[in-house]
């Protein structure tokens, strides 16, 4: 039981793989700068633990936290970033609010970018800064090789997303995602959705200008077509990952 709790947990904060509801929010201006936040609303899994007899795993994080986390200091002690990455990590923060007595756990991440070319470096850094926020915790232990920050598993893996000026195109890594059936982490996770979880993920990208061309099965454009919004669930990566495919102009 306690895999599978420490399954849903994670998979909660990490590469928008959501757990109740998680987001993505990226923000580009004119001159291709902007910034990209990750937000993970964790609260109800505090209580469905509890219920599920893992209330001493928890124990020991009972006190009440409401921080701002800068990345400058720890970015430098993170092994295997390129100098791009940890440039990158640097400028951003994490925003941790934990009560778990009040069952609320809400996890936030914000990177500014000077290029569209960076996001896809935001999105591996938020699973890196996950790791970080976890080490040490209770029920993580034994869950890197190498007794540093966890790593696990993300939806994004398995997509490739290319920005440009002008364009963003996600596509499915074919290749890769026909042997998901060996990934253990999502395994997991194929059990707990069969368990009826409720888990929706949103990417909202603001354009800085109205959008020429969107396709994509899931996808959602705002009336001034400067607003798109992807809405999947873990369903939808199991049955039509299609659903996380789009491409944009602009």
């Amino acid at each position: 039981m306690k895999k599978l709790l420490f399954a849903l947990l994670t998979a909660c904060t990490l590469s928008l793989v959501g757990c109740l509801e998680s987001t993505q929010e990226v923000t580009i201006k004119e001159d291709g700068s902007g910034t990209v936040s990750y937000t993970s609303d964790m609260s109800a899994l505090v209580g469905m633990i509890k219920q599920m007899g893992g209330a001493e795993d928890i124990k020991e994080s009972e006190q009440a936290l409401d921080s701002t986390i800068s990345m400058d200091q720890i970015a430098d002690s993170i092994p295997n970033l390129t100098d791009n990455e940890r440039a990158l990590m640097k400028k951003s923060e994490m925003r941790i609010n934990m009560d778990m007595n009040k069952e609320k756990l809400l996890l936030k991440m914000h990177f500014p970018f000077n290029n569209v070319s960076a996001i896809e470096d935001c999105n591996r850094l938020s699973g890196i800064m996950v790791g970080e926020a976890l080490k040490g915790q209770p029920g993580m232990e034994g869950m890197s090789e190498d007794g540093g920050s966890p790593q696990f598993s993300s939806f994004e893996e398995y997509f490739k997303t290319v920005y440009t000026n002008g364009r963003i195109e996600k596509t499915l890594i074919k290749e890769k995602y026909e042997k998901v059936g060996e990934d253990e982490f999502f395994n997991s996770m194929k059990e707990s959705s069969g368990m009826g979880l409720a888990m929706k993920a949103n990417y909202i990208i603001n354009l800085p200008r109205p959008a020429s061309k969107v396709e994509g099965k899931g996808i959602t454009l705002s009336e001034d077509k400067k607003k798109v919004t992807i809405a999947v669930d873990m369903d939808d990566f199991f049955d039509e990952p299609a659903k996380f495919e789009y491409l944009i102009e602009y």
